[in-house]
């Protein structure tokens, strides 16, 4: 008995205490709530069954009715400034995010992305979908906090989203995972639920982001056909069938949480990426089964648009206006909220960010940018005190070339976003100022939110004030140490991968210079296009270059490190090698030159769209 009182005693007593540690701490981990956020593409404020009837979305209607609805939730105008926003906290212009694609949406890589911050809170990650934020190797989601990434990315060009919404391609973690057939809106609610599934005994954090309903509208016809039946037009009555089709695969990651025996401790949050735009791609589907572009275009008419957009929002995507930017934002778990619409609090998509961040009970490291957002936590227990934040924001389309003295011409500076040239707006209070393209208004926006009244001239030392809070507000963004910063790209090709680089993250460019949706920058002989680029592993490489529309005779010469090569392309292909370069690890410049070609004409047509690296020794 002495024996056990001074031997086993302790022992037992150490491995209950040990037991109790590890219990409580999974305790906590099951106490961390499961996070999906579900992010449609291009879904306008008014997108809803229960706004738009007799379209039928009945699961998004559902968690609008019995969740946290905000009315007054705001995004920025466009995809991938929304993106960066949504997965930084910060106001895009402060992220290096400046446009659309170019190789300028990918935030810079000191930013502390949301992945990483959920990672760091204890999380498993996951990210299906649609990413925009960069085609480089390091600026795919795996490498920017997902452990399980699924990116909708095609191989070849590495262009997003694969707007057909049919036979999407897809990576995994960084790497090519081949074409999946059937509609890309169910093969991506498949992985998501695979990733539910997994994960259901951890606290998950799942970024689902839907391609849907981003033109062309395209949906299976029995969903398209219900709507014809009911007397509408053959193009609007595939976007409410889009919108149907949408909110199915909605439902069945609801049901997934169910399934699973996890709904009562998940949050969904479920918003729109920018606003609605009333033009469609026309497709026509072929034998093989494959759907493309026949290069002819469907508006909506007025009636169809004021269907669509029935609170009367003024403006479309990619403005500055109130239907480009103001969207809802749903919050469901009604274990945990009482339903409610908060209607009169100025949210933006920023706050998303330290939201998501205080409800896994994490932080952030002193070191990462300061945050723009700020939770709205306690808005979800219907606490009303609430202080709505300045907010600037602008469209973001291509980005522009500026020449300097030395001959070459350079992006990615202030004058990316010339504010004479853009449409852009300023949110103070209850009012905003809209700078189109140069010509001012002023509005209230919470008595007038179709911005029917210019208040400008009304109140003239009021527009003053907003003017200048307006400039105040952007000149603080421009003096973010990442705001318009030149594009770094990383060279990587560890773990045997093939390096690759996008041709649109152009740092600088000498002879005749253009911007164009092409990807083309050559438009005269010894035009020169530049990248900054990272090598992480030194060695003789492979270079491959990725054209399309190929003149005869073109010649190119590209310079990496210490190698120079000149190749003469073949026209009518792809792939065009551009022999070996020795690379030495670290910051270098590599560079294109045009030095002939047989058509000047079709040379502003090529496109430009990759370079690809193989370790050669």
């Amino acid at each position: 008995m002495q024996f056990l009182k001074i031997y086993i005693l302790p022992i037992i007593m150490a491995f209950n205490c040990l037991t109790a540690l590890l219990c409580a701490d999974t305790d906590s981990q099951q106490a961390k709530p499961n996070i999906i956020l579900i992010m449609t593409d291009d879904q306008g404020f008014d997108d809803y069954g229960f706004r738009q009837a007799p379209m039928e979305t009945p699961n998004m209607d559902k968690m609008a009715m019995e969740g946290v609805r905000f009315d007054r939730f705001y995004t920025a105008p466009a995809c991938a400034p929304t993106r960066s926003a949504l997965m930084t906290g910060r106001n895009y212009l402060k992220t290096g995010t400046s446009a659309v694609g170019f190789g300028a949406e990918g935030p810079h890589p000191d930013e502390y992305l949301l992945g990483e911050a959920m990672q760091d809170a204890g999380y498993k990650t996951g990210m299906v979908g649609k990413w925009n934020l960069g085609l480089s190797d390091a600026e795919l989601p795996s490498r920017r906090g997902f452990d399980q990434a699924w990116p909708i990315v095609q191989k070849e060009v590495r262009s997003y989203g694969r707007y057909t919404h049919f036979n999407a391609p897809f990576f995994h973690n960084g790497l090519y995972a081949g074409v999946e057939e059937g509609w890309q809106v169910e093969r991506v609610t498949d992985k998501a639920i695979d990733f539910i599934k997994t994960n259901k005994k951890k606290p998950f954090f799942l970024y689902l982001a839907y391609a849907q309903p981003h033109e062309p509208w395209l949906c299976p016809v029995d969903y398209q056909e219900k709507y014809i039946a009911l007397g509408f037009g053959q193009e609007y009555a595939m976007f409410m069938g889009m919108m149907e089709q949408l909110d199915d695969q909605i439902g069945r990651i609801l049901d997934s949480l169910l399934t699973n025996n996890i709904a009562e401790n998940t949050i969904v949050l479920f918003l729109g990426d920018n606003g609605p735009t009333p033009k469609t791609r026309i497709l026509e589907q072929q034998p093989d089964g494959w759907f493309r572009q026949t290069g002819r275009y469907y508006s909506l008419n007025n009636e169809e648009w004021a269907r669509r957009n029935p609170s009367g929002l003024r403006g479309i995507k990619a403005t500055g206006w109130e239907c480009a930017v103001r969207n809802r934002l749903l919050v469901y778990c009604p274990s945990k909220y009482k339903p409610q619409v908060v209607k009169d609090e100025r949210t933006l998509v920023m706050d998303i960010y330290p939201t998501l961040v205080e409800l896994a009970g994490g932080s952030r490291p002193s070191s990462a940018p300061e945050l723009d957002g700020k939770s709205f936590v306690s808005l979800l227990y219907g606490q009303k005190s609430w202080q709505a934040q300045d907010y600037f924001t602008s469209e973001a389309g291509k980005p522009q070339m500026r020449a300097n003295k030395d001959g070459w011409s350079y992006r990615f500076t202030e004058h990316t976003l010339p504010l004479d040239k853009r449409s852009s707006c300023f949110y103070s209070g209850d009012y905003v100022i809209v700078n189109d393209e140069g010509v001012w208004s002023l509005y209230d926006i919470v008595n007038d939110p179709q911005q029917q009244v210019d208040l400008q001239h009304k109140m003239p030392k009021y527009f003053s004030i907003m003017q200048k809070k307006y400039y105040s507000n952007f000149n603080e963004i421009l003096s973010d140490p990442h705001a318009f910063s030149d594009p770094i790209q990383e060279l990587n090709v560890s773990n045997g991968r093939e390096g690759y680089l996008e041709m649109e993250g152009i740092y600088r460019a000498k002879g005749k210079v253009s911007v164009t949706w092409a990807n083309t920058y050559f438009h005269e002989i010894n035009a020169t296009q530049e990248l900054k680029v990272y090598v992480t592993e030194s060695g003789e490489y492979a270079v491959t270059l990725r054209a399309l529309g190929v003149p005869a005779a073109t010649r190119l010469r590209f310079e990496a490190g210490a190698s120079s090569n000149e190749v003469t392309l073949t026209s009518g292909k792809k792939f065009h090698s551009l022999g070996r370069a020795r690379l030495e690890a670290g910051k270098q410049t590599f560079a294109l030159t045009l030095l002939e070609t047989a058509d000047l004409d079709k040379i502003e047509k090529m496109g430009l769209y990759s370079l690809s690296f193989r370790k050669i020794n």
